[in-house]
């Protein structure tokens, strides 16, 4: 029984991790826009988290998860700004409400992560290659050029045909599933 429970547990937690990995950075822009100072943000992230992680027992699997945590973290929100009441900006509760619907209804910008992760792999190794030593490696053009043998110029150009045709596969297979 014990080896039961540990298990639930373990899969409960993983659960959680993963949705809250997927919808991380939606909730926290959402608070960011609320609250605009970084370290204020974080903090009240950390809550939104620590609150989320306390009531997940209560969380079911028909409920949409990023509604649910952008309802925790307007609550964190007003809590911040109740303790907090020398700050200069605050918002009234239903400002907060309008903000939180325009969050839950906006487009996922997971969606289109995962999108623009399989068009990754669908590119070319030497394309491949260009977008990590941009974006992983972060070198300047010059350097990619250097590195693949092609002027500053050239290493421009290619990296703006990748951005055209990740951005044209990205379209297409949201379009694709907009059919379905």
């Amino acid at each position: 029984m014990e080896k039961f429970n540990e298990d639930k547990r373990s899969e409960d937690t993983n659960r959680f991790l993963r949705l809250l990995m997927k919808h991380e950075k939606r909730v926290y822009a959402f608070i960011l826009s609320m609250v605009s100072n970084s370290n204020d943000a974080d903090d009240i992230m950390q809550e939104v988290t620590t609150v989320m992680w306390k009531k997940f027992p209560n969380y079911k699997e028909t409920m949409n998860f990023s509604s649910w945590a952008m309802t925790i973290a307007k609550y964190q929100v007003l809590s911040f700004y109740k303790k907090n009441k020398n700050r200069k900006v605050r918002f009234s509760s239903g400002l907060l409400e309008l903000l939180e619907q325009d969050y839950c209804n906006a487009e996922p910008v997971d969606e289109r992560t995962e999108l623009l992760e399989v068009c990754l792999k669908e590119l070319k190794t030497q394309d491949k290659d260009i977008i990590r030593l941009r974006y992983e490696d972060n070198l300047t053009l010059k350097s990619i050029g250097a590195k693949i043998s092609k002027s500053t110029r050239a290493t421009h150009y290619a990296l703006a045909r990748i951005h055209k045709l990740l951005m044209n596969c990205v379209r297409r297979k949201m379009a694709g599933q907009n059919e379905l």
